[in-house]
C-alpha cells in the first residue's frame, strides 16, 4: 500500500509524494490549508482531478461493455468485463480513499465534511460488491450490477462537481500534479477486490491492513478471466 512508499517519501498535506526531491510548502489561510509545491526539480504526473476523472470513464466503460455482451447473451465475455470493472473499481476507491480525500480534507472543515460523506458513499458500493459475489443468475446479476452503477454514478457526479472543484480552488496545480503521482503509483499497490470489512476512515489502519489482502487478490485474479486487450 501507500505506507510502503513513506519510507522514500517525503509528504504534502499529508500526502506520501515519491522521492524526487519534490518540495511542498504548506500555508494556512482561513482555515484551509494552500498548498504550495515547487517543481523545479522532478517531473510529475498529471493533475490528480484528471486521473480521478479519467478512472470514471474507464468504469464506464467497462461496465458498457458487461451490457453489451450480456445483451448479446455471451455470459462468459460479459464476466470479463465485469471482472475488470471490480478491479478497476477497487483500486481506485481505495487509493481515492488513501490520496485524495486526505488530501480534501485537509482544506477546512467543509473539505473534512466532502471527505467523510465521499467514504460513506464508497462504502455503500463496496457492500453492494460484496452482496453481487456468487449469484449465479445472469439476468439477476445485471439487476444487481445496474444497482451499483446507479449508486456510483451519484457518487461520480458529486465527487467530479463538489469534491474536484474544491480541490481545485485550495490546491494549486503543482500541488496536485505531486498528488497524480502519488495516486498513479498507489493503484499499483493496493487490493483489487472489494473489502467492505477494512475500515476506510483511517487511511493509515486502511493502507495496513491492504498490505495483507492484496497478495491474496493478486493470488486470485490469475484465476480469473480479463478482456484480452487488458
Amino acid at each position: 500500500m501507500l505506507c510502503m512508499m513513506q519510507h522514500s517519501a517525503s509528504h504534502f498535506s499529508g500526502v506520501p509524494v515519491t522521492s524526487s526531491g519534490y518540495v511542498a510548502k504548506e500555508r494556512r489561510e482561513g482555515g484551509s490549508v494552500q498548498v504550495k509545491a515547487t517543481a523545479n526539480t522532478v517531473k510529475v504526473g498529471a493533475d490528480i482531478i484528471d486521473k480521478v476523472k479519467q478512472d470514471h470513464k474507464e468504469l464506464e466503460e467497462a461496465y458498457s461493455n458487461y451490457k453489451k455482451f450480456h445483451k448479446q447473451g455471451d455470459e462468459e465475455e460479459a464476466n470479463k468485463w465485469f471482472n475488470q470493472f471490480v478491479w478497476e473499481v477497487s483500486r481506485h476507491s481505495v487509493t481515492e480513499e488513501l490520496v485524495l480525500y486526505p488530501l480534501i480534507a485537509l482544506q477546512g472543515e467543509k473539505g473534512q465534511k466532502l471527505a467523510d460523506q465521499s467514504r460513506e458513499e464508497h462504502q455503500e458500493a463496496k457492500n453492494m460488491l460484496a452482496e453481487i459475489q456468487g449469484i449465479n443468475d445472469p439476468d439477476l446479476f445485471e439487476k444487481k450490477f445496474d444497482n451499483i452503477m446507479a449508486v456510483l454514478r451519484k457518487h461520480i457526479d458529486f465527487e467530479e462537481k463538489e469534491d474536484l472543484e474544491y480541490l481545485k480552488q485550495h490546491v494549486d496545480q503543482a500541488g496536485r500534479e505531486a498528488a497524480g503521482t502519488t495516486f498513479a503509483l498507489g493503484k499499483n499497490l493496493v487490493p483489487t477486490k472489494p473489502h467492505a470489512a477494512v475500515p476506510n476512515k483511517s487511511a493509515a489502519l486502511e493502507a495496513a491492513l491492504g498490505l495483507f489482502v492484496t497478495p491474496i487478490d493478486n493470488l486470485r485474479n490469475i484465476f480469473e478471466k480479463f478482456p484480452n486487450q487488458n
